[in-house]
């Protein structure tokens, strides 16, 4: 399995560009999700979950559904890696060439099936809370 990046709310920007080049470079697919795409699993996004019924129900789920039916703007990445040396290696030209990306997850057995908003969500409560655990340590020193 290749390796992707999911890159939401990037698509068209410079910063959008800049990951494009790191991944690409690193030999990752790149995939811009749209909104229209958040309901569908992760693992069908990154193409290793078979498409089909999966695919068709996330599409015809009702906007209501979710709790966030409009989507997100913030900006995204989800990674899945063939390798962990792949990973650490885009991570690493990430923090070299300055591009930052608060919320950022790997594929995972357990995630794969979640939606985009599932994630989004997710991942948004564990950066607050990391954020204010950072906070709380500044005060303390």
């Amino acid at each position: 399995m290749k390796s992707v990046v999911l890159c939401y709310n990037l698509k068209g920007t410079p910063k959008g560009k800049k990951i494009g080049m790191i991944f690409g470079f690193l030999g990752y697919k790149v995939r811009h999700v749209t909104a229209e795409e958040y309901r569908l699993p992760l693992g069908t996004l990154i193409g290793i979950s078979p498409a089909g019924t999966e695919e068709e129900a996330a599409l015809e789920k009702e906007p209501s559904e979710s709790p966030d039916a409009g989507g997100f703007s913030e900006e995204m990445l989800v990674i899945h890696a063939e390798t962990e040396d792949m990973l650490d290696r885009a991570l690493f030209l990430m923090k070299k060439e300055k591009v930052r990306v608060d919320l950022k997850a790997m594929v995972t057995q357990t995630n794969r099936d979640w939606d985009s908003l599932a994630l989004y969500e997710e991942i948004k409560k564990e950066h607050e809370f990391m954020k204010q655990q950072e906070q709380e340590r500044k005060q303390k020193s």
